[in-house]
């Protein structure tokens, strides 16, 4: 049996995203002028079906919103039980995103956090936090003030390696983020494409592009760990985007990182924009 714990599952709300992140979408109204695209994700962990992640995002020529959940899958609730949702609202503008508010609450078994992140104009970041459990001050790294500003949320950092790759600019980039509990860089890096067959797991068919994810930590990570020592603490994470279907956005269509306990990979298994749906084999 697969042991897992919390510091196993750290990479879940960075995929979803982030990552980087369900039950239900929340469905408002969207204007003609609007792109709307639904995203389905499921997570295995050395076959084992670990969670899903699902996210909505909505873009405009000025706007853009971006709403997602996540959680662990059910069957594992005698041991842990983990759920997080988020939502981005920003600006689009010379074809760069920029958050104007991000909320995101997360729950691990009993403990609750949330947090809502305001964007000045002038790129610093105010933050509001809440926790249901309290926890030591030094429990994690110190995280520098001055380090926040100009950093964006997870879920506008995959909006923007999707739209670099989507107009060619490739995936090398390096992006500063904080979640409202770490700040971290995305360093992204070009890895060899991959074409995907068929599969009863996915809705994408075809080549995709592959991106490498590499995180320099700046704080708000657990203290107590050796992060160059550990060997489970750098596994390399291959993010591999492409388009569902001819012409449609470029968007995350699978992920895979080697663990102790096996490979994690992450499959697009349900695909909507506009009226056109796909669903895979194994989702219906």
């Amino acid at each position: 049996m697969i042991a897992l714990r919390k510091r196993d599952l750290n990479t879940l709300p960075l995929i979803g995203a982030g990552i980087f992140l369900a039950l239900l979408l929340l469905s408002s109204p969207v204007s003609a002028s609007e792109d709307e695209t639904d995203l389905h994700y499921s997570v295995y962990l050395g076959g084992l079906y670990l969670g899903s992640i699902e996210t909505e995002v909505r873009q405009g020529k000025s706007s853009y919103k971006i709403q997602s959940a996540a959680r662990t899958n059910a069957a594992f609730n005698w041991v842990f039980s983990w759920f997080a949702n988020g939502e981005t609202e920003g600006l689009v503008s010379l074809d760069k995103f920029f958050p104007r508010q991000h909320q995101h609450k997360s729950t691990w078994n009993q403990n609750v956090r949330t947090v809502s992140l305001d964007y000045e104009n002038t790129g610093e970041v105010k933050v509001q936090k809440t926790v249901s459990r309290k926890e030591p001050a030094d429990k994690y790294t110190p995280i520098d003030p001055a380090s926040l500003t100009n950093t964006i949320d997870p879920m506008t950092a995959i909006l923007t390696m999707s739209n670099r790759l989507e107009k060619g600019m490739g995936c090398k980039a390096e992006l500063p983020i904080f979640d409202g509990h770490r700040r971290y860089d995305m360093l992204l890096s070009e890895k060899p494409g991959r074409y995907f067959k068929p599969s009863r797991y996915s809705v994408f068919e075809g080549n995709a592009i592959g991106c490498k994810i590499d995180i320099v930590r700046k704080g708000g990570f657990p203290s107590n760990r050796n992060y160059e020592r550990d060997p489970n603490a750098n596994q390399e994470v291959v993010v591999w985007v492409g388009a569902p279907i001819e012409n449609g956005h470029v968007v995350p269509v699978r992920m895979r990182m080697d663990t102790q306990f096996g490979v994690m990979e992450m499959h697009l298994d349900r695909y909507r924009v506009g009226p056109l749906k796909l669903v895979s084999n194994n989702t219906k």
